[in-house]
């Protein structure tokens, strides 16, 4: 797992956080949560692990179809975007196989160019990316057809499903108050959620809890991520 480390006052600063962001690699709103995800991570003093998992099924592309106003009986649509959701799963799978950091990059640059600057889909574009992001090509596209790459992947499916992750983007965060039940974020997804989700001082208890309920937020057994 990826782990991005900062210096500590150790006298507040000595949490140790886990997040999970479960995410369809072609939606906005996924590339909006990532950010502000790694935006968290940037003002954060703590140590925090953080991994972003793609998630892919038939839920997944009708939700996708809704959030982007698609017609959902379009059954050609729906197969195209099915192909290329499940393309970029194994694709960004692959490039983690170079480091959890260097998949994130990968990731990040191909949905930049797909989301922000609407380009098409193809394997130029994954090439692009993969540049960008400093793979080693020939490695990183034998990684993408090998049958680890598939298992790797679909082994992320059972801990989406393990938790419950049903949404796209959706959350999980662990923290020392949250070491063995996680919360799972399915909305709202922001810097300033998980700052507030992870605020040390005790004062904040009851306006932490507020936030929990008022949001929706579920409390997720960490023994859900148990890949059997």
């Amino acid at each position: 797992m990826g782990t991005t480390t900062h210096p500590k006052n150790e006298s507040i600063h000595n949490e140790v956080i886990e997040i999970y962001l479960f995410i369809n690699p072609i939606d906005s709103t996924c590339f909006q949560a990532e950010k502000e995800v790694l935006r968290f991570i940037e003002k954060s003093s703590n140590r925090i692990h953080v991994n972003f998992i793609p998630v892919h099924n038939l839920s997944t592309v009708t939700q996708y179809l809704s959030t982007n106003n698609l017609p959902k009986s379009d059954l050609k649509l729906r197969n195209a975007i099915h192909s290329v959701s499940y393309d970029i799963c194994l694709y960004y799978t692959a490039a983690t196989m170079q480091g959890k950091k260097k998949g994130r990059n990968f990731l990040l640059e191909l949905q930049y160019e797909l989301i922000e600057e609407k380009k098409v889909f193809s394997e130029d574009l994954i090439l692009e990316s993969a540049k960008k992001a400093k793979l080693d090509i020939p490695m990183f596209l034998e990684d993408k057809e090998l049958d680890f790459t598939i298992a790797s992947f679909e082994a992320d499916q059972k801990i989406a499903c393990g938790v419950n992750a049903f949404k796209t983007p959706s959350c999980l965060f662990f923290g020392d108050r949250h070491k063995e039940h996680g919360l799972l974020i399915e909305e709202g997804i922001t810097v300033e959620l998980l700052q507030a989700l992870h605020n040390p001082n005790p004062m904040v208890i009851e306006a932490r809890n507020q936030i929990i309920s008022k949001n929706g937020i579920r409390s997720i057994n960490k023994t859900s991520l148990q890949v059997l």
